[in-house]
């Protein structure tokens, strides 16, 4: 899709695009599959905002992940009359590898409260919730000193 307008979240055309970010995503872990540079065993999946949303529904059917972060992540109102078959709330029970969310204690487009809170609920064990003070996504040096050291401890080390 091209344009700005927004799908209807009840449509297939909506299905289908969820669908269609599914199968690009597990296509790259195909890829990085046939990398010997590339050990597959230590990949994580990290989703800003949108990006959160589609790793809900990503996370619950790909199991070579092996770490998830969520930044900005909850039950989002506008998704409440999405397809059950591209309806987060229905795959995110299912998510079995550690997971953290990222959330910001002042979001205006996932409120922690209302959005973020009954997400992490839905979520099974082993899950952690680290709030900061701000808004809905942190600046990329927030990003990086609360995320890289939680991937560290999950899947290792980078090693060079």
């Amino acid at each position: 899709r091209t344009d700005s307008t927004p799908f209807d979240t009840n449509t297939v055309e909506y299905v289908e695009f969820v669908s269609g970010r599914v199968i690009d995503l597990r296509r790259a872990l195909d890829y990085l599959g046939t990398r010997p540079d590339i050990d597959a065993s230590r990949i994580g999946f990290v989703g800003p905002s949108a990006g959160a949303q589609l790793g809900l529904i990503l996370a619950a059917v790909e199991a070579r992940y092996r770490a998830v972060v969520l930044v900005g992540a909850g039950l989002s109102r506008r998704n409440s009359r999405a397809h059950e078959s591209a309806d987060a709330v229905n795959f995110a029970p299912h998510i079995a590898m550690p997971k953290l969310i990222v959330q910001g204690t002042y979001d205006e487009d996932t409120p922690l409260k209302t959005a973020a809170e009954p997400l992490f609920k839905l979520l099974s064990e082993p899950k952690q919730l680290f709030t900061y003070e701000g808004s809905h996504v942190p600046s990329v040096e927030l990003t990086l000193k609360i995320t890289l050291p939680w991937l560290d401890r999950q899947l290792g080390p980078v090693k060079r």
